[in-house]
């Protein structure tokens, strides 16, 4: 609704156009009123309308003289003069501060009305056309910033562009920032909506913080960031600018919008023509918050590390974690979860990659744990890229943590309820190989002691676990061999008789196969 105020000194007047006109019909809201100039301005001078209705003459100050005051505070109010008088001095400076018409007493209601209709369509074309030029000039930022970002610009021709958005090419200091919005990785289509949503009020709430400072542009990249560009003369001065605008704007955000995001801090550039190297450090810094705290400004000066301290190997008890997985205990394992990746975090010189491929070991365990069980199941089937989808737009510690408890949490749904999805025979058959897959064992002695023909027990065992019989008994021996490998000290020769193998030369061969490795590799940890 837009605002209108009404000031005469007649009272007649004052209380007649307040209700003798339906101002809701027009869009407007009648937002106060005065019996004088004075007043009226006072009224005014703090919170404008978009119509003001005046008399010219009244006492203490007249209209035009209201009028003349309120200009300078309001450029785009409009003015409808009324008088009592047809006195052409008023008129021609009313129509020289810009009046929208002069309306002579008694008054003609029509005639007001509609000037009040044609002044309201002159204020939406107004802000239509402001829309429209906003807009296009957002066009042409956003794509001199994307340019400039990405080092796509001829330097003379880049040179022009910044001085045509005035934006300084002479500073010693520039550096850039970049605020992700955290999203539900699982999130449904509806979520995502709502994330759009909220992306674009977070970009109105950054832009709004940034465009207070002549020192700092805000823009949207392609990779829907927010990007914030920093500028100044002094180093450690305008650094410190940065990170006080950043941390209040984060608080902004979760305080007025409940939103999350993550914000990083690229390096320190002497010429606008080294943006771009600041913008890949920072955008470069988002997986840092795997290892970092969610609530910190991950900064480029500050994780300059040797990546040779980054440790071997990480402490991961594969055993134990399969172990829970089969006891089917749900809140156990989501602790194991939790309580790992917390431990990962506070690994020494831990990379990111590092935690990333942790997870994937996780997920990939929990695959073959349900593979082991019914390669149907659609977790045991699913493609690597339906597993890690999801796990690759992770870019928190808590988000990555969810996502393979989410997984680990669907196998356990799963094993909790695959003893009746077998027929009795092929329990009977799984339970063989569990307990006895040391021994000799085929269809062939298997169909004996169950009176069943050897080809129908394998082609009903394939049916209902999704694979053949030999490969369901070589992957459950090749496991046992990787447990005795990791957890003693026998020979491999020994190990091979033990789960199984008579022949050392099949058991490398098959063990290699199943783990793409051999088991001294496997022992050593080179896998």
């Amino acid at each position: 609704m837009r605002k209108l105020f009404i000031v005469d000194d007649e009272p007649f007047i004052l209380e007649g156009l307040s209700s003798v006109i339906d101002w809701e019909e027009f869009g407007i809201t009648l937002s106060g009123k005065a019996s004088n100039g004075l007043d009226a301005f006072e009224a005014l001078k703090q919170s404008g309308v978009d119509i003001l209705i005046t008399d010219i003459r009244m006492p203490e100050m007249n209209g035009l003289e209201l009028i003349r005051r309120l200009k300078p505070l309001y450029p785009d109010m409009k003015f409808i003069v009324l008088s009592g008088y047809n006195e052409f001095d008023y008129v021609r400076e009313g129509m020289r501060l810009g009046i929208e018409n002069y309306l002579l007493k008694p008054i003609n209601i029509k005639e007001l009305t509609e000037t009040v209709s044609s002044t309201m369509q002159k204020i939406e074309n107004a802000d239509r056309y402001a829309y429209l030029n906003r807009n296009q000039l957002d066009i042409l930022r956003n794509n001199v910033f994307n340019r400039w970002l990405t080092g796509k610009f001829d330097p003379l021709e880049l040179k022009n562009r910044l001085q045509l958005l005035e934006i300084p090419t002479d500073n010693s200091f520039y550096t850039v920032a970049a605020i992700k919005t955290v999203l539900d990785i699982n999130g449904s289509s509806n979520r995502s909506m709502l994330w759009e949503q909220e992306n674009g009020d977070v970009y109105s709430l950054c832009r709004e913080q940034a465009e207070r400072t002549d020192s700092c542009f805000c823009f949207n990249d392609l990779d829907g960031d927010i990007i914030l560009i920093f500028t100044g003369s002094d180093a450690h001065y305008e650094q410190t600018k940065a990170l006080a605008l950043l941390s209040h704007i984060r608080n902004e955000l979760k305080h007025s919008l409940g939103v999350q995001v993550l914000i990083t801090l690229g390096s320190q550039e002497s010429s606008y023509l080294d943006v771009s190297q600041s913008c890949h450090h920072a955008k470069r810094l988002q997986e840092y918050f795997l290892t970092n705290a969610e609530d910190e400004i991950v900064r480029y000066d500050q994780m300059l590390g040797d990546a040779s301290r980054f440790p071997e190997s990480i402490p991961v008890d594969w055993f134990e974690y399969e172990q829970l997985l089969h006891s089917k205990d749900k809140q156990a394992l989501y602790d194991y979860i939790d309580e790992l990746f917390t431990k990962l975090q506070s690994v020494d010189a831990i990379s990111p990659g590092q935690i990333h491929n942790c997870a994937i070991d996780l997920i990939l365990c929990t695959k073959q744990a349900v593979k082991e069980n019914k390669l149907s199941h659609e977790l045991a089937a699913s493609s690597y890229k339906q597993l890690f989808t999801a796990l690759f737009r992770a870019h928190t510690i808590g988000q990555l943590a969810a996502h393979v408890k989410w997984i680990a949490g669907t196998a356990v749904d799963y094993l909790s309820t695959q003893d009746d999805e077998f027929s009795p025979v092929v329990k009977q058959v799984m339970h063989q190989i569990q307990t006895r897959y040391a021994d000799e064992l085929s269809l062939k002695t298997l169909s004996l002691t169950f009176n069943i023909h050897p080809f129908y027990l394998g082609q009903l065992f394939q049916k209902e676990t999704g694979e053949s019989f030999s490969d369901y008994l070589n992957s459950y021996r090749i496991k046992k061999a990787q447990k005795l490998l990791k957890t003693t000290t026998m020979k491999a020769s020994e190990i091979s008789k033990h789960v199984g193998y008579w022949e050392p030369g099949y058991f490398y061969k098959q063990f290699k196969k199943y783990t793409g490795a051999s088991p001294t590799e496997y022992r050593g940890g080179r896998t």
